[in-house]
């Protein structure tokens, strides 16, 4: 059974895109080593990554997103200072 996992990292302008193709078979398996790009917007990296997963075949990526929101509040209330 074969494997493609997207995996999408920050990177200073845009997004990091890692494509990994993996192979299941019995008694042991395969890895390829991953392919990288940078593209502007994550729409960009997951269309390139369903494009190379389509051409193997299969109909489904898997996708690990390990980017993290910059600048983004968490807080469901604005604080004022000195609260």
């Amino acid at each position: 059974m074969m494997k493609v996992t997207l995996i999408l990292d920050a990177a200073i302008t845009g997004v990091r895109a890692s494509l990994i193709e993996e192979w299941d078979e019995i008694g042991r398996g395969a890895k390829m080593e991953p392919r990288v790009r940078l593209f502007d917007t994550d729409e960009h990296a997951l269309a390139w990554g369903r494009l190379l997963a389509h051409r193997r075949g299969l109909k489904q990526l898997f996708l690990t997103d390990n980017r993290k929101a910059v600048g983004s509040n968490t807080s469901l209330t604005p604080q004022q200072p000195g609260q």
